[in-house]
């Protein structure tokens, strides 16, 4: 944000954020150039409620009321606003009527009160609405034919999760995690029961099925009244998943795990729903936490030093040999806990206590130099083994 002139006039770029639901406001802004768009988020989703353009005012309700803005703006492309403080609103207020300036005041009130209702009734509603589509989904998967069962796997465990998750979002304006937080409160009262099959626990398709299809409805409307009573139904925060993500991003989701493994995402982005990831910790292996589980690589999908755990002994060996001392101390420098046991156990005893020395004494390694002798130590991997880098 950038002031243009002296009379006050600020500029925004598109889908530059002006300001954000639930902040203080105490000034308005009206359109000198360009649009803007209003906007909330609910259950994680982007709702467009209004573009403004050209003399239009937004933010008023706030500036007057003192309350907290009951929605988001942003730039709908590049646009000069005119700020408009409390004192100028309020000015331009006292030149009408009294009973205009009460009115003014008492809609504002009013609409604000409407409002906040209405995010209330939205966030509560799509426990209720997600049942609903879970009681048609599940009717439709149990009385498929016989022939067209057959040909979906894990049919007889039950309606796949990930489906059914599809066919919500298409249907509902929910995210995944609402979805999650309605499963996993109607399995925990054995509304539903949900199983798990695949190979890994982590990313096990789920499968739902409901035992008592005739009172399902009705025992998930009692859940409901008594979850609203205790407010569990209120959303925690906006998420997205990962799935999201990457469509909002248009990226691979592979691609971002392997950004998050590498710290290239930030760690302030991420969060975990506490009861919901303690309960799946606490079904891990006692030393799950405490080691990685890499997944096995053929030598053409070896990527850097920590692939090294990949590769044979005889042909670490030989290519140890061709590196020589600094560059093994610059992969040592970088190699993680299971890689640098690989390349110290593939030297001899003295040459292996220089390396250590010499990645000890080099201190923290240029990323551009380790990745380029990384990128090396897996070409000469791949030469060795007659595969083509």
């Amino acid at each position: 944000m950038s002031t243009t002139s002296p009379q006050n006039i600020k500029s925004f770029y598109k889908g530059q954020v002006i300001f954000k639901e639930g902040q203080q406001g105490t000034i308005a802004y009206m359109v000198k150039k360009g649009s803007i768009n209003l906007f909330r988020n609910v259950d994680g989703r982007k709702i467009v409620l209004e573009r403004l353009g050209k003399g239009e005012i937004f933010g008023e309700m706030a500036a007057l009321s003192g309350h907290p803005r009951t929605h988001s703006a942003e730039a709908a492309e590049f646009c000069e606003l005119m700020v408009l403080t409390e004192q100028v609103i309020q000015t331009l207020l006292n030149r009408c009527p009294k009973t205009i300036q009460h009115l003014t005041k008492l809609l504002i009130r009013r609409l604000r009160k409407a409002g906040d209702g209405t995010q209330q009734k939205t966030h509560k509603s799509s426990f209720l609405s997600i049942c609903r589509v879970l009681e048609m989904a599940y009717r439709c998967h149990t009385s498929m034919k016989p022939a067209e069962a057959k040909k979906m796997p894990g049919h007889k465990q039950g309606l796949p999760a990930s489906e059914f998750a599809k066919q919500v979002k298409n249907i509902l304006l929910v995210s995944q995690l609402e979805i999650d937080n309605t499963l996993d409160q109607l399995a925990a009262l054995k509304i539903i029961n949900i199983t798990k099959h695949g190979s890994g626990k982590a990313f096990a398709e789920r499968y739902i099925a409901i035992g008592d299809m005739e009172n399902f409805f009705k025992v998930a409307s009692n859940l409901y009244k008594e979850l609203s009573k205790t407010g569990a139904l209120e959303p925690e925060l906006e998420y997205i998943d990962i799935h999201d993500l990457a469509e909002e991003v248009e990226a691979n989701t592979e691609v971002l795990y392997k950004k998050m493994a590498n710290k290239e995402i930030p760690e302030t982005l991420f969060f975990f729903h506490k009861n919901s990831v303690m309960s799946w910790a606490s079904d891990q292996e006692e030393d799950f936490f405490k080691r990685v589980k890499r997944k096995k690589k053929a030598i053409k999908d070896l990527e850097d030093v920590n692939d090294i755990v990949f590769v044979d002994n005889g042909t670490c060996k030989e290519v140890f040999a061709k590196l020589g001392y600094y560059k093994l101390g610059v992969l040592l420098a970088m190699a993680e806990d299971d890689a640098k046991k690989k390349i110290l156990g593939n030297l001899a005893k003295k040459i292996a206590k220089i390396v250590q020395d010499e990645a000890e004494a080099r201190g923290p390694v240029d990323p551009a130099e380790a990745e380029d002798v990384s990128d090396e130590l897996i070409e000469m991997v791949k030469a060795a083994k007659g595969v083509n880098a």
